[in-house]
C-alpha cells in the first residue's frame, strides 16, 4: 500500500518572505536553510494531521479495502487525505495485471465528510481485487485551496511555530532533517482540532 503525489507537488503554503518575518531575520544568508525548515514543517503537519494544506492530485494503492476506513455497512471508504476534492478515477487489476475502471455511476463521492468518502450506490459493492498486493488504484483530488490564504489560519501558524522551533535548534541540519522528534505543546494544541478521528 502507498500514497504519492501526481504531478508538480504545489508551492509551500508560507512563504520564505513570511518565514522569515516570523523569525525576524533580515539577511539573505539562511535562505535555503529557512526554505528547507518550512518544507518540512509542512510535511510534518500534514503528516500529523492527514490534510494536505494545498490542492493536490494524489494516488493511493491499496491491497484491498482496508475495513478500518469502511462504515459499519461497509458501503463507505474514507479517502486517505482531508479535505476531498474529487476522485477522478478508481481502477481494480485481475491476476494478470489488466485494469478495470470502476463505473463512476456506480458510486458517488461525499466531499462534505472528512475525511471524504467513496460511497457505493446500492445495489453496487467495492469491487474486488484479484492480486493480493497492489490491486487497487484510487485517484482523487485533496487540499483546502491553490493558495495559502485558503488554509485555516492554525495550520499556518503551526507551520511558522514548527520552523522557528528548528530555526532555534542547537543542531539546524537535523531540525531541517527531521523536524523537532515532538510536538511542541502549542503546535500540538493547533493540531488537535484537525487531527482524523476514525472510530
Amino acid at each position: 500500500m502507498g500514497l504519492q503525489t501526481l504531478g508538480a507537488a504545489p508551492a509551500a503554503p508560507v512563504s520564505l518572505s513570511d518565514a522569515k518575518a516570523w523569525l525576524r531575520v533580515g539577511h539573505a544568508g539562511e535562505d535555503a536553510s529557512i526554505t528547507a525548515l518550512i518544507n518540512t514543517a509542512v510535511s510534518r503537519v500534514e503528516a500529523e494531521t492527514g490534510r494536505a494544506l494545498l490542492v493536490r492530485n494524489f494516488r493511493e494503492t491499496l491491497d484491498g479495502w482496508p475495513i478500518r476506513r469502511l462504515s459499519g455497512c461497509g458501503s463507505a471508504f474514507a479517502l486517505a487525505v482531508a479535505p476531498a476534492v474529487s476522485v477522478e478515477a478508481v481502477r481494480t487489476f485481475d491476476r494478470a495485471g489488466e485494469e478495470t475502471l470502476w463505473d463512476a455511476e456506480e458510486y458517488r463521492v461525499d466531499t462534505s465528510a472528512d475525511p471524504g468518502r467513496l460511497i457505493a450506490r446500492a445495489p453496487f459493492a467495492f469491487p474486488r481485487p484479484g492480486p493480493l498486493a497492489a490491486g487497487i488504484e484510487i485517484d482523487f483530488t485533496a487540499g483546502y485551496g491553490e493558495t495559502a490564504s485558503d488554509v485555516p489560519p492554525a495550520l499556518i501558524e503551526s507551520v511558522l511555530r514548527l520552523v522557528a522551533e528548528g530555526y532555534a535548534a542547537s543542531e539546524p541540519t537535523l531540525a531541517t532533517a527531521r523536524g523537532p522528534a515532538r510536538l511542541p505543546e502549542t503546535v500540538e494544541s493547533l493540531l488537535r482540532p484537525f487531527r482524523q478521528v476514525r472510530l
